[in-house]
């Protein structure tokens, strides 16, 4: 395995913050302004650290 670059763990957080809002707006039905904010905090937080964690693992092998 060889280490992931910033495009694709970008594209795993898009997919996952996705998945978060639509959970999150079926399941409580919150608005569009605290699902934006939602959106920002999953997309940035999951992107940074699956790409730090992923890299992390890789080199450790």
């Amino acid at each position: 395995m060889k280490p992931i670059g910033w495009r694709r763990a970008s594209v795993a957080g898009l997919l996952y913050a996705m998945i978060m809002c639509a959970w999150v707006y079926y399941d409580r039905g919150l608005g569009f302004d605290a699902l934006s904010v939602r959106f920002a905090i999953y997309f940035v937080v999951f992107t940074v650290g699956f790409r730090l964690l992923y890299n992390f693992v890789v080199r450790r092998k």
